[in-house]
């Protein structure tokens, strides 16, 4: 009987010994999350958002994430009707971090845990697009608006948390305790024609038609 309970007692720690093996090369993967929202009150009765001009539809910038949250004043001109981002950082490693990075994969999750990706589980900020598109290291938001001259919430954060002296990588100095995460994203927004715009094509339009009928007219 002993001789039996050994050998299954054996085949049993072998089999487990085997499944971590198969497990054991599995590399870590740092999810990235942007929400696009209502402005958010609570940071906006502590400092004033920044304000987004000169920036034309599909013009490229590059920033770092984890940001520093705040609310944007949409002063392009232009009413916002997506906004694109990409992964620049597919990778990434940080031996000085704890536990330490070693070359994980960095793409797009779920890091607020509600299940889907792009948008809030707060429910005080309203997500202002209904379309979220995910192709590889890119994520589209669709279906609303951002008119010009109001403000929206639109911040980044990973898991895990790689926000300068917050997350697990070490402190940094105080002077630089603001400034954005390791992960590069790029983004660009498309835009429709502000409805001044639209109104003043539709009055030159009229104003051409009428004097064309005048002119056609018999004196």
């Amino acid at each position: 009987m002993t001789t039996i309970a050994t050998k299954i007692t054996l085949s049993v720690l072998g089999a487990a010994g085997i499944s971590f093996l198969f497990l054991a090369p599995a590399r870590a993967v740092i999810f990235v999350e942007p929400i696009v929202t209502s402005k958010n009150q609570d940071i906006l009765n502590t400092k004033k958002p920044r304000t987004l001009t000169d920036y034309q539809p599909g013009q490229v910038i590059e920033y770092g994430v984890p940001d520093v949250a705040n609310n944007f004043l949409n002063a392009t001109g232009y009413d916002i009707n997506s906004l694109v981002f990409d992964l620049k950082t597919l990778s990434y490693s940080n031996p000085n971090s704890t536990p330490p990075l070693d070359n994980e994969l960095v793409q797009w999750g779920d890091v607020n845990g509600d299940g889907k990706i792009g948008y809030s589980n707060n429910p005080n900020l309203k997500d202002i697009f209904t379309d979220i598109t995910i192709g590889g290291s890119t994520i589209t938001f669709s279906g609303g608006v951002i008119p010009n001259g109001s403000l929206f919430y639109n911040p980044f954060a990973t898991l895990p948390n790689l926000a300068p002296g917050t997350g697990i990588i070490p402190s940094v100095p105080p002077e630089k305790a603001d400034k954005d995460g390791p992960i590069r994203v790029a983004g660009y927004f498309t835009a429709i024609p502000e409805s001044t715009s639209v109104l003043s094509v539709l009055v030159f339009g009229a104003l051409g038609i009428a004097l064309k009928l005048k002119r056609s007219l018999p004196c």
